[in-house]
């Protein structure tokens, strides 16, 4: 939250103040502030990381810091000029709120986690990547959106192109899907599916899937809400096959296994 509110803050002190140091004072009290603030809050509120990490609106919390991008494409669409801080700023908010925002989800779910599996009893753990031919297609894409974002980037310092900092926003685009490559811990428990990833673990009842698919390529665990990805596996990453079949024939409420 204080780098998605101390830029504004910094950004209305702009119209009054141009003094450079006084600027990044401002910017530093605000987020102190803010930061205070918001710690402030959730002390106050007990169980507040469980009950986030139990919903999907929780991903608000990396989405929102992109108000700044929309703000930025809005003031050129009605040809409102900003002041030259704006850009910048824009930045910082964009980059240091979705951050916080992606730490801030890990730890909500990795909590959540956590208190759902306390008395569950694993069945199969195996770890593995994405499809191969996943893995190749979100590189390439990553590769290219983090080209082109330093290319915008140098653009707009260097050459002081306004679409420069457009192109940098591809950033995030590159930073996602070069995790395509890494490999997950999955774990199949009688309360529910447990994914492991580096920095957190997420867990759903098995009333949230619908079915898993095993071809000679892939592993397929597939959602119940049409809008979750479901989960794929590259089936060479995974030691146990059998075992691992087993546990979802167990669990899962539908199978269906193409080889």
């Amino acid at each position: 939250m204080a780098a998605l509110v101390a830029p504004a803050v910094v950004l209305a002190l702009s119209r009054v103040v141009a003094d450079a140091a006084v600027l990044y004072v401002g910017l530093l009290v605000a987020v102190t502030g803010v930061t205070a603030a918001a710690g402030w809050a959730v002390s106050r509120t007990p169980g507040l990381a469980v009950s986030l990490g139990r919903r999907d609106a929780v991903w608000v919390l990396v989405v929102l810091p992109f108000s700044w991008l929309g703000g930025a494409f809005g003031a050129a669409a009605l040809g409102v000029e900003p002041p030259d801080i704006a850009a910048p700023l824009a930045v910082l908010g964009t980059a240091g709120g979705t951050l916080l925002g992606i730490a801030l989800v890990a730890m909500s779910r990795t909590r959540h986690a956590s208190a759902a599996l306390e008395d569950a009893v694993e069945l199969a753990e195996w770890e593995a990547r994405w499809p191969r031919r996943w893995r190749v297609v979100a590189g390439g894409v990553a590769v290219a959106s983090f080209a082109a974002s330093i290319i915008g980037l140098l653009a707009a310092l260097v050459a002081d192109f306004e679409w420069g900092w457009r192109l940098y926003y591809l950033l995030f685009v590159g930073v996602v899907l070069a995790t395509v490559g890494n490999s997950r811990t999955f774990r199949v428990t009688d309360a529910g599916l447990v994914v492991e990833h580096p920095l957190q673990r997420q867990f759903r009842p098995w009333a949230a899937y619908t079915s898993y698919e095993l071809t000679d390529e892939a592993l397929v665990l597939r959602p119940a809400a049409w809008w979750r990805p479901a989960h794929r596996c590259d089936r060479a990453d995974i030691a146990d096959v059998d075992a691992v079949r087993s546990a979802l024939n167990e669990t899962v409420p539908a199978e269906r296994e193409r080889v």
